[in-house]
């Protein structure tokens, strides 16, 4: 009999049993799991579900499919401990974070002795992404300068890829001299071009597209001033002024209130793993400068899927 399959057939087996609890109960269970660990414990019990498709997402990275559920379930236990009930944030969406987290460590710092940067690791994994989406449309392999086109990456920035993907499927070390009578490693010739940390709290909130999770942690005006200001969660772009008409408070104060979340965001984002802490120190607050957006016509706001003009929005700051 396979060890292997035999374990995660009967996991599977001890999930179907568990019973659901109705939305009442899940309630009086969120309302003890602070200080009854047996309530704690109902919870994940009935979230266990939420770590398989995630666990099964990575197992092509060598990692066996019943370690990477226990790492996820760390995960699931984490966000079961920080998660704010009144947020009326659906929990599945705040756990599927922690999950994924807790489960790409595990693949970063179990299955290689080396351990690939997380920026690499996201830009290996948008990179597969892409060239699987690509192949779908088009019917056909696809080659890597199509996927190089899509990504919007230049020659430099593909080949530091490859070398990564080298690296991580094991052909090579990023120890590896790059010639015999050369103390150059390879680890140093590769840059972070692809995704370079971040420069600022408005870059993070405009590209990520978790940052939901983030903005949860501020008051009730912070988190409504940012999700307007940038349009998170599909919702139109709203003007300083169009916000000081909403809470009824002036132009001024609606960007006070922004500055305020920008700085408190810096150390959520942190809290989150978004940026490392020492980025967090060095980050700065507003990259957003008219003289930077004029350089294009229209940008994509990859929150809303939706273009606007750039000339337009300089004059909302």
């Amino acid at each position: 009999m396979n060890t292997k399959f035999d374990s995660l057939g009967l996991y599977f087996d001890a999930i179907r049993t568990i019973e659901s609890v109705s939305p009442e109960a899940m309630k009086e269970l969120w309302h003890l799991s602070k200080t009854d660990k047996r309530a704690f414990d109902k919870i994940v019990e009935q979230n266990y579900k939420l770590v398989i498709p995630i666990a099964k997402r990575f197992t092509k990275k060598g990692m066996d499919i019943m370690d990477l559920i226990e790492e996820g379930n760390i995960g699931l236990m984490k966000a079961v401990e920080k998660f704010d009930v009144s947020k009326g944030v659906a929990f599945s969406t705040y756990a599927v974070y922690w999950i994924e987290q807790y489960v790409r460590k595990a693949v970063e710092n179990q299955l290689k002795t080396i351990r690939i940067p997380s920026h690499v690791w996201d830009a290996l994994n948008r990179w597969t992404k892409t060239k699987v989406i690509l192949k779908t449309q088009l019917n056909r392999e696809v080659t890597d300068e199509e996927v190089a086109k899509k990504l919007k990456l230049n020659k430099k920035q593909v080949d530091d890829l490859r070398r990564f993907s080298s690296v991580f499927n094991g052909t090579c070390s990023l120890e590896t001299p790059m010639s015999e009578d050369s103390n150059i490693q390879l680890k140093d010739t590769i840059s972070d071009v692809l995704d370079n940390s971040p420069e600022s709290v408005t870059e993070i909130v405009r590209t990520r597209e978790d940052i939901s999770i983030a903005l949860n942690d501020l008051l009730d005006r912070e988190r409504e001033t940012i999700r307007m200001r940038f349009g998170i969660g599909g919702i139109d772009v709203v003007s300083l002024d169009g916000i000081g008409k909403i809470f009824n408070i002036s132009r001024e104060r609606v960007r006070q209130l922004e500055l305020k979340a920008f700085k408190k965001l810096k150390d959520i984002l942190a809290k989150y793993n978004f940026i490392s802490p020492e980025e967090a120190k060095n980050l700065k607050l507003d990259s957003r400068s008219g003289k930077d957006r004029r350089k294009k016509e229209t940008i994509l706001s990859p929150l809303t899927d939706k273009r606007f003009n750039v000339e337009r929005r300089s004059r909302w700051i």
